[in-house]
């Protein structure tokens, strides 16, 4: 798990997400077109598992941003 002072700056962690998917999910319709379903599923796969990665990032880390939140208080 991350430490609090990592959480409060995440916006490379986001650019680096987004630069890996947004290609691969543009490349979706036209991977999939030409040569069949395989290569179809390997791009949408690449572009949706950093995706997910900062959901569960997100989801995983929301305890410990709300009791830094708490402690402010």
């Amino acid at each position: 798990m991350a430490s609090a002072n990592d959480l409060r700056d995440e916006k490379s962690r986001i650019i680096f997400c987004l630069l890996i998917a947004l290609p691969a999910l543009a490349a979706v319709p036209f991977v999939g077109s030409r040569f069949g379903d395989f290569p179809e599923f390997i791009a949408l796969f690449i572009g949706v598992a950093p995706l997910i990665y900062l959901v569960f990032f997100a989801m995983l880390n929301l305890n410990r941003r709300i009791a830094e939140i708490e402690k402010r208080k």
